[in-house]
């Protein structure tokens, strides 16, 4: 697996992710994106809460130079309106039910973010490993607290794409 199908695969993965036990996507289709940096201004069109992924470096290996360790980062944002010391973005808050995002708090959409990502591994032709977490860093946009934490990853991948071969297939 390289670059590009490790960042498309996490995309797919999250926006699969359904919190557990239920049926409901953690995030909407729209908000979970691929990106360098989106403008401060396309955050307001977000439907909250939203996932950001994005490449970072990446060495070679000395010895064989199509063997790849790549950094990826991936930045969780949530906001909830009419709070304005922040602990419902963190820890959530007000909830119209217990199957969806809306009034989740961060740390609770970061557990469903690693239950996503778990399915990322050498069956999948990748190994991936969680190496920090930045701290939660609060902004303002609009009128709209906004906070937001960044999740650096570690991925050992090839240079060129790779697909599994189909295995064990059985005549219906």
């Amino acid at each position: 697996m390289n670059t590009w199908q490790v960042c498309r695969q996490i995309q797919y993965l999250l926006r699969e992710q359904v919190w557990t036990g239920s049926a409901t996507a953690v995030f909407h289709t729209s908000s979970v994106l691929i990106t360098a940096a989106p403008r401060e201004s396309a955050m307001e069109q977000l439907i909250m809460p939203a996932a950001l992924i994005r490449p970072l470096g990446a060495t070679s290996d000395d010895e064989e130079p199509d063997f790849i360790t790549q950094e990826l980062a991936l930045t969780l944002a949530v906001s909830h309106a009419g709070d304005s010391y922040g602990e419902y973005p963190l820890v959530g808050g007000q909830r119209t039910s217990q199957t969806d995002s809306s009034g989740r708090g961060l740390l609770e959409v970061e557990e469903e973010v690693f239950n996503a990502i778990e399915f990322l591994n050498t069956d999948a032709g990748v190994l991936i490993q969680h190496r920090v977490s930045s701290a939660a860093e609060p902004r303002m946009i609009g009128d709209q607290y906004l906070l937001l934490r960044d999740y650096m990853f570690r991925a050992d991948l090839t240079a060129d794409r790779y697909y599994h071969p189909v295995e064990n297939l059985q005549e219906a």
